[in-house]
């Protein structure tokens, strides 16, 4: 696989998402060669909150692999949550990969999260 079609797939199915009113452009979609690259964009939905998206990601293995990410979703300003794997909480036990919830930024343990998840626990946000 290579990168541009892990890139492809992820900017279809984010349109395809009927939640979403607007991906914004420029989105990010940054090739170092045809296996490794940079995704980075901000997602809209339907209710003024919104998601910025950040992955950097290998496909070298066939599928993708995404070294570094975070995705952090604000509604009405205020941070909602944020889930990344920077190795700054080495305490937390999933290290390096984690969540920080709500404005004071309460740290919990989580496994690496898809996109998928991410859009799917903001589907729950939006019926609040």
């Amino acid at each position: 696989m290579k990168i541009t079609d892990y890139f492809d797939s992820v900017e279809r199915g984010l349109r395809q998402n009927a939640n979403i009113a607007q991906v914004d452009a420029p989105q990010a979609f940054l090739t170092s060669d045809d296996f490794n690259g940079l995704l980075r964009c901000r997602v809209h939905f339907w209710d003024g909150s919104f998601l910025d998206i950040y992955e950097t990601v290998s496909t070298e293995l066939g599928y993708p692999v995404r070294i570094s990410y975070a995705y952090t979703y604000l509604r009405e300003g205020e941070r909602v949550f944020r889930y990344d794997n920077a190795p700054h909480h080495p305490e937390i036990v999933t290290f390096p990969h984690h969540k920080h919830i709500g404005i004071d930024e309460h740290l919990a343990p989580t496994d690496q999260p898809t996109l998928g998840q991410i859009l799917a626990e903001i589907e729950s946000w939006l019926g609040k």
